[in-house]
Order: structure tokens, then sequence, then C-alpha cells
């Protein structure tokens, strides 16, 4: 018997298959830090990319910083550990930097996750942290309109404060190419018509996971960045151990394509298409939900097969994670009504992520693995929910031959597949 392990929330679920069964994994490219987290974060503050005013800096009254919320990995405590200090030799003190955190349509984080965000010793420094919410309007400043006609709103203590940071980890993204850069400002701290404008840009040609250049999503979220004015950003790269393995800082396209380029060849991973694909978004926080977890469809999709099956391998203890997401999903009977209503709709953050889920549900036979996801949440999403990964793939080997294609993606969320050639006309995606 061969034995397949993935993460799963703090942990991970595994299951045994025959051993005459081919089982691939995907794995991202195994690189190890070179250096300890904080010091590759300080190396990149002394050697930044690109054009940054520093003279700016220094004639600052106050700074502004974007931290990620609770649903990324970013290591937000340390960044910010080192990014202090930096600025102090420029003469800012901790009671002139304002810390916000960015989660784009997600709820405010809460007391307790900023502690865990920041710790309490940043704490007692910051005394200005702000948990934005994109819908409390007192609290958004409007500047205008993107050259693609997207309203820009961003979180007015951000707009207001004399230089702006932004922090995050670069990572894949299904349809903005990959993470980071300006996107925890425009996203992070925009406002629902905003996020609303550039989001619904995915259905564009060259919206697409790992592609930037003539991405519409991309191109909009970079000039309302400009519009904010992002004066400079800092941005790590992961491996699959969630460690720092490389750390960028400077001007917020030169030092977000620097960090991209190594990105793409840590996350792009060559492989066959398969008969049954079993993906983890990387286990938390990557799965404290579905709408978080749905991301790791996108790669899962792409490997399997025509006919496959996806076995999406997710603790999800937030449930939907959504409100309208799963509103939006209850309003149908199959995943193909989802697609078909959805394009004939007005674009809305929230119920989108119910058109990617069922856009893959409708292609692609897909089992969740999750013992958090009740019966009643499943039958909402029209999915067949197993409590473990073993019950999971026994009862999807059942339908198939003995010489079945397996394709194990640990990390999916992370993942770039970079399909083999198969025949004259397979295509690299």
């Amino acid at each position: 018997m061969k034995t397949i392990e993935v993460p799963y929330g703090h942990g991970r679920q595994s299951c045994s298959v025959p051993a005459g069964v081919e089982c691939v994994y995907g794995r991202l490219k195994q690189v190890e830090p070179e250096l300890e987290a904080g010091e590759l974060i300080c190396q990149a503050l002394d050697n930044l990319l690109g054009e940054v005013d520093l003279e700016k800096l220094k004639r600052a009254g106050t700074v502004a910083i974007a931290v990620s919320d609770i649903t990324r990995p970013v290591p937000t405590r340390i960044i910010l550990e080192k990014l202090l200090p930096w600025l102090a030799q420029s003469g800012i003190s901790h009671d002139r930097i304002t810390v916000l955190v960015g989660g784009g349509l997600h709820r405010p984080a809460t007391e307790e996750e900023i502690i865990y965000l920041l710790g309490e010793e940043l704490l007692q420094k910051i005394k200005h942290v702000v948990a934005h919410d994109a819908d409390y309007n007192e609290d958004l400043a409007f500047l205008g309109n993107s050259p693609q006609g997207t309203p820009v709103y961003v979180n007015k203590y951000f707009a207001q404060a004399d230089y702006k940071i932004v922090t995050g980890m670069i990572d894949a993204h299904q349809f903005m190419g990959f993470t980071a850069g300006v996107k925890g400002a425009v996203i992070g701290l925009g406002g629902r018509p905003t996020i609303t404008g550039n989001h619904q840009r995915l259905f564009q040609p060259g919206a697409e996971l790992g592609h930037l250049e003539g991405n519409p999503a991309r191109t909009d979220l970079e000039d309302i960045g400009r519009i904010i004015g992002v004066d400079m950003i800092v941005n790590v790269v992961l491996n699959d151990k969630k460690q720092v393995v490389k750390a960028v800082a400077g001007h917020p396209i030169t030092a977000h394509r620097a960090g991209v380029e190594f990105a793409k060849e840590v996350f792009g991973v060559q492989m066959n298409r398969a008969d049954v694909v079993i993906a983890s978004p990387g286990g938390f926080p990557k799965d404290i939900n579905v709408y978080q977890t749905q991301k790791a469809l996108t790669p899962a999709a792409q490997l399997a097969k025509p006919g496959g099956t996806i076995i999406l391998v997710a603790e999800c203890t937030e449930g939907s994670g959504e409100e309208s997401f799963e509103k939006e999903m209850s309003l149908y009977q199959n995943p193909g009504d989802v697609v078909s209503a959805f394009k004939q709709k007005d674009f809305v953050i929230g119920p989108h992520k119910a058109y990617l889920w069922s856009r893959t549900l409708a292609q692609t036979k897909t089992v969740l693995v999750s013992d958090k996801v009740s019966p009643s949440l499943a039958q909402t999403l029209m999915i067949d929910v197993k409590s473990t990964l073993q019950e999971a793939i026994d009862t999807v080997l059942a339908d198939y031959p003995s010489n079945v294609k397996i394709a194990v993606l640990p990390n999916a969320n992370s993942v770039i597949p970079v399909i083999k050639d198969e025949s004259p006309n397979s295509k690299h995606l």
C-alpha cells in the first residue's frame, strides 16, 4: 500500500491506496531559507529595488502600513519588527505610525486576531491599529476612477497618511496572476465598489493564474495603486513549510516583479493530467473556510482529465466563510444553473465565489474532505462531503480501473501547473 498525506487545518489528513496505483506529487520547488526571516527582511529594506523617495519619508508626519488579515499566512509580526526600526532611521516614531489590517470584503479583524497577527509586544508600541471594514463608508475616501473606470475607494486613514507602505506575501492568484504588490491596499483596504469593479475583470482575457503582463485585473490594480499613492512595498515569498525564502522591498512595481520572478521558480510545477487530483489549499489559514478553499480548485481543475475527479481536502472551521456566497448557492439546484445565472447578472463580490466554485463542480466531479462542514451546508454547496481522506479515496477509486493515475497537490493554492506535452496539440497552461 502507498500512503498519501496532505495538510489539513493545523494538522494532516492521510489515506492508503493500492501499491499499483500511480501517484505523483505536485510539490513546490524545495527551497530552504538562506537566512532567518528577519535577516532576509532587513536585507531587503537595506537594498530597496526601484525608485523610492526616502526624502519624502523623512518629511512625513504620518506613515500608514497595510497588513494582511488572518486568512493569509503572512509573517506580519516579523515584517513589522524589522520595518519599525528601519522607519526610525528616518525619524519616524511609533506614535506617527498607523497599521491597517486589511481583509477586503472579509469581516473586519477581531481584537483576538490582531493580537495573533501583531503580538502584544508590538501592540504596546503601535497605538494606532485599524481593522478595515470595506462597507463602513465613513472610513472610506473617494479618490476618483481608474483609467479602466473602477471607482477608487480606500480606507481614509491610509489615504490621508503622508507615506504609505504595503506589506504582503507573493503567492499564485487565480485571476490576478499573483498576489501582493499594491493588492494589500487596493483590495485589502478598498471599499466594496473598488473591489467589485476590479474583480469583475476576472472574465476578461488574460486574467489568469500566474499571468501578470496583459492581465486586465492586475493592470487595473496597479493603476489604482498609483492613484492611492502607495510609496513602497515589503513582500515575502514562502516555501511549503511557510518559511520566508525571499524578501523584497522598494518600488511597488519593481520590487513586486522581482519577487514574482523568484516565486515563479518556486510555484511552477510540471505535471501530467490525472484521473484523480487530491488537492489541499495548504492547511491553516488557507483552508479556514470554503470561500478561501475554493482557490485550490483552479489548479486542480487544470490537472484533472476530462471525466476525472477532484478530492478537495480542507478543514473549513468557519464553514462557508461568506454569507452572500452561501446565499447565492442556495438559490439553485445544480452548479450549471449557478454558472448560467451568474453570467446574466450584474457582477457582485461574494456571489462571484459561487460562480468560481460552481464552474469547477459543473465540469469536474468534486468531493470535499472536511469534518467541519455540516450536511446542510454541503447540500447548499452542492458537494459530496466525506469526513476523512481515506473515506473519500475509497469511494472514488471504486469507480476507476486499477491503472488509475492520482496527482497530489499538498499546497494547491500556490501551485501554477505547467502541463507536460501529452500530444502534438497539448498546451502549456
